[in-house]
């Protein structure tokens, strides 16, 4: 029996030192963690009752998904809410997000674009704006460089306020066709991020974010973050939008050239709440990541961004 037990644990020595060789030649099979800790959503949509995509059924995205749009802007608030509580996110930037303040003003970064610049100025003098977003004159044709745009960064920047720049993908895929109504005006020629080239240069203190990450531009956008270090980008939409080999790739490319510290999380849930989960789920499958990278793109990276401080950070961690 001695002699047996004595076998039986040379041949565990030996499989614990098979699996450890294996976990050295094939490093993915421990890099599965699930990150569960505080999450900033950098983009959030508040709508209101007259709101044109309450109501609407996300047509099949480039994974073959469809959804179902929340009815009612009671309905977006409140499933959006069940969102951040599932997931621990701890703040979000919304765009409109005066709107839903009052219900949750520990969490709300209240987000405001689309206005003129003395509106938001007023705005911000109420306490109620802290970030310029989203900015998307993209809809309209209208490029980030344009002479119209500039006072927005003037703003954001003698403010010191981050600006969220929208420029693709917009809208479902396909939806220039899909939905004319919204989109007649967007164009894939005018959706390269290199058009903010002139806006970095311009205002150089100046944070920035990319809304959607500037797929499928990668190369630009890699060119525009070694150039200028307070460009960041955020995964809204293309977490969910895109197939899960495609988003890796997109990561995987930001991450190898040296810029995962200035990747955010976020989501675009509009009226599809239920893709906060399918964001978070796509980063945590994303199995080449491993648990650090994944703290930095959902909490740290926008924490630094947005300049939160240490004890606001040592809360949310503590949560």
């Amino acid at each position: 029996m001695k002699n047996q037990l004595l076998k039986y644990l040379v041949i565990f020595m030996i499989l614990s030192g098979c699996s450890d060789a294996a976990k050295q030649n094939h490093p993915e099979a421990i890099l599965t963690e699930k990150y569960s800790g505080p999450i900033i959503d950098m983009h959030i949509h508040a709508f209101s009752d007259r709101n044109p995509l309450l109501g609407m059924t996300h047509p099949p995205t480039l994974r073959g998904v469809t959804y179902e749009g929340v009815k009612t802007d009671v309905e977006q608030k409140e499933k959006t809410f069940e969102k951040f509580r599932e997931h621990n996110i701890v703040k979000a930037v919304v765009t409109d997000g005066q709107l839903w303040f009052d219900d949750f003003s520990d969490v709300i970064l209240i987000g405001g674009a689309n206005k003129k610049v003395d509106a938001l100025r007023k705005q911000y003098e109420e306490g109620a704006l802290q970030v310029i977003a989203e900015m998307s004159p993209f809809y309209a044709g209208i490029l980030a460089n344009d002479q119209s745009q500039l006072p927005y960064y003037e703003l954001a920047q003698e403010l010191d306020i981050p600006v969220g720049f929208h420029i693709f993908p917009g809208g479902p895929n396909y939806g220039i066709h899909l939905m004319p109504e919204m989109l007649a005006n967007m164009r894939t020629y005018n959706a390269n991020p290199t058009q903010l080239e002139d806006v970095l240069v311009k205002y150089p203190e100046l944070r920035l974010y990319i809304m959607h990450g500037g797929w499928p531009y990668m190369d630009d956008v890699k060119a525009l973050m070694y150039a200028h270090p307070n460009l960041y980008v955020d995964i809204a939409v293309v977490n969910w939008i895109l197939p899960q080999e495609e988003f890796n790739t997109y990561i995987k490319a930001l991450i190898n050239a040296g810029f995962g510290d200035r990747i955010m999380f976020g989501s675009d849930q509009m009226v599809w709440p239920q893709v906060i989960s399918v964001g978070i789920e796509s980063v945590n499958n994303a199995n080449f990541l491993t648990f650090d990278q994944k703290e930095d793109i959902f909490y740290d990276n926008a924490a630094k961004f947005l300049g939160l401080s240490e004890e606001e950070i040592a809360k949310h961690k503590s949560l």
